[in-house]
């Protein structure tokens, strides 16, 4: 759900500045920089999705010797 998120803020932010360069032409410096204002918004949202990463659960593996399977087994059943 967050890399749908990241995602669409990231779309929206690129919009915004894609927007921003168009009603600067159009409507002058200062409605730009309010669509540059959003822009930053969504870019802030983004990073925030982004911040947060998940720690991979810990597996058994044949590399790992027996003690460390074992101790990792009886976190797992908990």
């Amino acid at each position: 759900m967050k890399a749908v998120l990241r995602t669409i803020f990231c779309i929206a932010a690129v919009l915004c500045v894609a927007a921003a360069v168009v009603v600067g032409m159009i409507w002058g410096l200062l409605w730009a920089l309010a669509c540059l204002a959003g822009a930053a918004v969504f870019a802030g949202l983004m990073l925030l999705m982004k911040r947060e990463k998940r720690v991979p659960e810990e597996k058994p593996d044949f590399m790992k010797s027996e003690e460390e399977n074992r101790a990792i087994n009886e976190r797992r059943r908990r």
